[in-house]
Formats: C-alpha cells, sequence, structure tokens
C-alpha cells in the first residue's frame, strides 16, 4: 500500500470515528430527555389513575399523621423515667442519707429528771432477818481475803466500800419468783430456804464505794443502762451519767 493510501485511509477512519461519535451522543442526549420527562410526569398519571380508579385514596394523608403522632409519644414519656428518683421510702435521697451518716454527733450533756415511785413491801428489820449473819459473814470472808474494795476501782471510786445486793434487793426479796432467778443465772434451788440463803450470799452480793453505790455515781441512782456504762468506765473519760440533788441540778 501507497503513502498516499494509508494517509487517504487514515482520514476516512477519523471521519467515521467521529460520526459515530456524533451519533452516539445525539442518542445519548434525546434518551435522556425522554426518560426525564417521563419521570416527571409518571407520578401525576399515577395519581390521576389511581383517583379514577380508587377514589377512597383520599385517606392516604390520614395515615401520614399517625405515622407522625408516634414519635410524639415516645418523646412525651421520657421525662416519667426520672420518677424513680423521686425522694419516696423506696428510694431514699441517697446523697443525704450519706452526709448525715457521715456527720458525727458531738459530744454534749443531756439533762434527764426521774421521779421514781419504789414500792416496797412489807419486810422485817434487817438485823432481825433470819439469815442476817449469812450477810455478815460474806462481809468478814471478803475482808481477810483482802477483796473488801470497790469491784469497779477507777478515779470515780470514792467512799468506804459497802456490800450491795446486785440481783435482788434484801427489801425486795419477798416479790421476786425464785424459778425466774433459776432460768436467769443457771441457778436451782430445792426450797424457799436455798433461795433465802442465797440472797445473802456473795453470789447476791458485789462490793462498792459510797459512790458507785449510793451517791454520785452509784447503782441505786442511775438508771441501768447508764450505770452499766459506769460499771466498765474508761479511766480518765467522764462517766457516762451521775446523780445530781435538786439543789445542785439548778
Amino acid at each position: 500500500m501507497g503513502l498516499f493510501d494509508k494517509l487517504f485511509n487514515d482520514d476516512e477512519k477519523e471521519k467515521q470515528e467521529a460520526a459515530r461519535r456524533k451519533a452516539a451522543e445525539k442518542y445519548a442526549e434525546e434518551h435522556n430527555n425522554s426518560h426525564a420527562e417521563e419521570h416527571d410526569h409518571a407520578p401525576a398519571k399515577k395519581t390521576a389513575a389511581k383517583a379514577a380508579e380508587k377514589p377512597v385514596a383520599k385517606k392516604a394523608p390520614a395515615k401520614t399523621v399517625t405515622a407522625k403522632a408516634v414519635p410524639a409519644k415516645k418523646t412525651a414519656t421520657v421525662p416519667r423515667q426520672v420518677a424513680p428518683h423521686l425522694h419516696t421510702a423506696e428510694a431514699p435521697n441517697h446523697t443525704h442519707a450519706a452526709s448525715s451518716a457521715a456527720a458525727a454527733t458531738a459530744a454534749h450533756d443531756q439533762a434527764m429528771t426521774l421521779h421514781i415511785l419504789s414500792h416496797i413491801p412489807d419486810h422485817s428489820p434487817r438485823e432481825d432477818d433470819p439469815h442476817y449473819h449469812l450477810f455478815e459473814q460474806a462481809k468478814a470472808r471478803l475482808k481477810r481475803q483482802k477483796l473488801w474494795k470497790c469491784i469497779i476501782n477507777d478515779d470515780l471510786c470514792d467512799g468506804e466500800p459497802e456490800l450491795h445486793h446486785s440481783y435482788i434487793e434484801f427489801s425486795q426479796i419477798n416479790q421476786v419468783d425464785p424459778k425466774k432467778i433459776q432460768e436467769a443465772l443457771g441457778l436451782h434451788f430445792d426450797n424457799d430456804e436455798d433461795f433465802q440463803v442465797w440472797a445473802e450470799s456473795p453470789g447476791n452480793l458485789e462490793v462498792l464505794c459510797v459512790a458507785h453505790h449510793r451517791a454520785h455515781y452509784g447503782i441505786h441512782m442511775i438508771p441501768g443502762p447508764l450505770w452499766e456504762a459506769v460499771r466498765f468506765h474508761k479511766k480518765g473519760t467522764e462517766a457516762a451519767a451521775e446523780f445530781l440533788p435538786a439543789s445542785e441540778a439548778n
């Protein structure tokens, strides 16, 4: 093939290619335009057709309203979730409880006025009691054994030692039930005589100083729960309670 034939053929090929590209571009442009027009008019045609076939289709907007109402209900219920945090009996104020528990009660004095009516039954003088000699024997034995001193033995002690009936006072001996005493203290009485003997024996006696017996810190003067704390009082600290006569209380 000659040079001119080759050049001629190349020009022809380029012209053919250009014509094909142009035809393809034109076809694509026309096809896109027609597709866009069909897409724009399709909803209107479908709506018109549905309106002609099924006039009841007007209820569609109601579905839209219902669908929108669902999120509104969910939003309305969200604030109700905070209800468990209300300060009720089931859900206390934890912050307040924690701060209250952390706050210690400061030391303070609390006055207490007691008016006690003691019922004393009939009883003979101590010296006439047939078992009084047992009381005196216990006292003498304690002195011989060098135990004649206040059993509390702390810095609050004051006055001479005295013998105290620790469980049952002599004046109340006829008003108590020996069976209850047996059960409470693990004792056994065969008869009333055994009980009477026990009442004046070391099992029902303990040595206290005047202060811890019938005076300032006395077991006869201070309520039992407070006096038990006095019994086990730590040296160097204030007593749990102390007795003050009316003249000193004011």
